[in-house]
């Protein structure tokens, strides 16, 4: 017997409530970057997201889980981004030299109260990051790396799961290098390793055999 569909009221109701947690959620990202993590209380978001204090904690157990929540929607964002990018025409490196390129270009603009947030959501991711979070972070990757290797741009002689882990892990340690250490330089790391990467994962060219007389 199918369940039944939820009503209209039900439907409001959840709609509702993620309203109030992305207006929630923008006012915390946006005092975060403003006044920085520590400098900001619960009762400044919820002044700024116009709801009462109680409501907060209907939807965020604390501050912490609200920084929680900006790390789940940096993941999204990024495996936005892949996917989108699956789409686009072009060989593998030239897909990795526009993924690096904008992310290098995106860090480099962030204001020192934004270069902390970041470092604080580097950190929680990992070293406090649920299972769940650096999973979809790593699928993200894999499934872009997949579509590749459906389009025959990419590699099929060595498992996806390997190559995502490889992706994955350079392209999180680049921007976090640069939040850490400011006189890194982004663009020209990023687009050596995009190369690099695009090149390794690329299909594998068939030996030609030397011709006789040789």
């Amino acid at each position: 017997m199918p369940s039944p569909s939820p009503s209209p009221s039900s439907s409001r109701r959840v709609r509702r409530r993620l309203e109030v947690s992305h207006k929630i959620l923008d006012a915390g990202k946006a005092l975060f970057e403003e006044r920085g993590y520590d400098e900001t209380t619960v009762a400044q978001v919820c002044e700024h997201a116009d709801v009462a204090y109680g409501t907060f904690f209907n939807h965020f157990p604390s501050k912490a889980d609200l920084l929680t929540a900006l790390a789940n929607h940096s993941v999204t964002e990024v495996a936005a981004q892949l996917e989108s990018l699956a789409k686009r025409r072009g060989t593998i490196e030239d897909l990795l030299i526009e993924l690096f390129a904008a992310g290098a270009e995106h860090v480099e603009r962030l204001t020192p109260r934004q270069r902390e947030l970041l470092a604080r959501i580097h950190s929680l991711a990992f070293t406090e990051s649920p299972a769940d979070r650096d999973r979809r972070f790593h699928a993200a990757f894999a499934a872009f790396l997949r579509t590749g290797v459906e389009d025959g741009r990419v590699r099929d002689d060595v498992a996806v799961e390997t190559l995502a882990d490889v992706l994955s892990i350079t392209y999180a340690s680049i921007s976090m290098s640069w939040v850490h250490v400011q006189d890194t330089p982004i663009r020209e790391r990023a687009a050596a390793s995009a190369r690099f990467l695009g090149s390794s994962l690329a299909p594998r060219r068939p030996l030609t055999a030397p011709t006789s007389g040789s």
